[in-house]
């Protein structure tokens, strides 16, 4: 349908989803005015004006100009404040003021970014110093002692030249346990023959095995759980 009046509405058959929920899905994710007319002229089959699109959105409360109410503007900015916090002390530690910003329009929190940049200076000076000069800020890794969890993995950038190679450390020391080049590293039986092999060696296995989702790892878990008589000794993580 296409339609340039304040009367227009979304009655395109392929549209699922209600006017308000379209237009506060593409508002909460950033995209501009200009964006969204796109969107909704490609995407939607609904063709509007631009000032037919801002008395749309005012009449659903999205605006980008903030609120002027004072406690309003208070409140938001400490909601902001306490998700900064959130995000820096957790999983977005090492992310810039753009991906915050980003990240509180999909959540429905409205600031301005400039906003976000100068509360994100003030609260991780360190950080924002870091992601100036292009550095990682690390985040703390803890291990309780010596063999208390190994880590192993498959290394596969070189295996189209003959070399497929697997390894593993001690979490604590960084010590390697094996390094091996093998004719194939994705095989169950192989994976659990050099863990073994170091348990053999050790006298012992370790607190826990961690590894990744990959299915050749599936013996040896299988094995680490045995000797620890506990299902949790291993522990899968992501690749990275």
């Amino acid at each position: 349908m296409e339609s340039s009046d304040d009367n227009s509405d979304f009655t395109d058959d392929t549209l699922e989803d209600s006017e308000e929920e379209v237009l506060k899905y593409y508002f909460f994710r950033g995209f501009t005015y200009e964006e969204i007319l796109l969107f909704l002229a490609k995407r939607h089959h609904c063709t509007i004006s631009y000032s037919t699109l801002l008395r749309r959105l005012k009449k659903y409360g999205l605006m980008r100009r903030g609120v002027t109410n004072k406690d309003s503007f208070e409140n938001t900015f400490l909601q902001v404040q306490r998700r900064i916090a959130e995000l820096i002390n957790g999983p977005g530690s090492s992310i810039g003021y753009r991906a915050i910003w980003h990240a509180l329009e999909l959540e429905g929190i409205r600031v301005p970014r400039v906003i976000v940049q100068d509360l994100l200076k003030e609260m991780d000076p360190e950080g924002a110093e870091l992601r100036k000069r292009h550095r990682l800020k690390r985040r703390a890794y803890h291990n309780p002692g010596p063999n208390y969890s190994w880590r192993m993995d498959g290394y596969d950038k070189l295996k189209c030249w003959g070399f497929p190679i697997h390894g593993a450390i001690d979490g604590y020391s960084r010590r390697i346990l094996w390094f091996r080049v093998t004719r194939y590293n994705n095989s169950p039986n192989q994976i659990a023959s050099f863990y073994a092999g170091v348990v053999l060696e050790q006298g012992g296995c370790p607190v826990q095995l961690v590894t990744d989702l990959r299915t050749e790892n599936g013996t040896a878990a299988a094995l680490q759980s045995y000797f620890r008589d506990n299902s949790e000794a291993h522990r899968y993580v992501p690749s990275p």
